[in-house]
C-alpha cells in the first residue's frame, strides 16, 4: 500500500474526530457577552413553545454557570436582581437563599408537554455553594412561562448567551 493512501486513510479517521473536539470546545473569552450589573431582557419571535428539558451547574475558576437545556428554539426573557423567590402560580416563598440573587424568566416556553406531563429533569432546588451560587430553584412552569431564581452570595455581575447543537441557555455569575 502506498504511503500517500496511507497518510489519506489516516487523515480519513482523523479529521471527523478533530472537528468533534474542536467543536466541544469553550468558545473564546472574546466571543463572550460583556458582564452586566443589571436586568436584561432578550426576544426570539421563531421561538414556539420551545421546552426547558435540563439544567446544570459547575465551578470556574472566575464564574460559576448554569446552563438549560431547551428542546425547540431558545426563547425569549429577561433576568433582574431581587434577593427573595416565589412559587409562580401559588405564591408560596422558594427556600432558598442568598445576599443578592438572580430571577430568570423564560418566555414562551413551558416545562412540560402536550399532555401535562413534566419534561423538565433538572433539580427543583440545589445548594452548590459554590464562591458565587449559592443555590437555585426552579420557580415555575405556568402560563408560558418557565422560572429559576439563583440566589447568590454577592451582587454579581452576570452574562447571558445562548449556544446551539444542542440549544442552550447560559448564564454566568462572576466571581468577587
Amino acid at each position: 500500500m502506498s504511503t500517500a493512501r496511507n497518510v489519506r486513510r489516516i487523515l480519513a479517521t482523523l479529521l471527523p474526530a478533530l472537528a468533534l473536539v474542536a467543536g466541544s470546545m469553550p468558545a473564546p473569552a472574546s466571543a463572550l457577552p460583556d458582564w452586566v450589573d443589571h436586568s436584561t431582557t432578550w426576544t426570539n419571535p421563531d421561538a414556539k413553545s420551545p421546552r426547558v428539558v435540563d439544567l446544570r451547574y459547575a465551578h470556574h475558576d472566575t464564574f460559576d454557570r448554569v446552563v438549560i437545556e431547551i428542546a425547540g428554539a431558545i426563547p425569549g426573557g429577561h433576568a433582574r436582581y431581587g434577593k427573595t423567590f416565589h412559587y409562580d402560580g401559588s405564591g408560596a416563598p422558594v427556600p432558598i437563599k442568598g445576599r443578592s440573587g438572580i430571577h430568570l424568566v423564560l418566555t414562551p416556553a413551558q416545562a412540560h408537554d402536550n399532555d401535562g406531563n413534566d419534561v423538565y429533569d433538572g433539580p427543583a432546588i440545589a445548594r452548590p455553594h459554590f464562591e458565587t451560587l449559592k443555590a437555585l430553584a426552579f420557580t415555575g412552569d405556568f402560563e408560558g412561562y418557565v422560572s429559576f431564581g439563583f440566589a447568590l452570595t454577592h451582587r454579581a455581575p452576570y452574562r447571558v448567551f445562548k449556544l446551539h447543537d444542542p440549544q442552550r441557555l447560559v448564564i454566568d455569575f462572576q466571581h468577587p
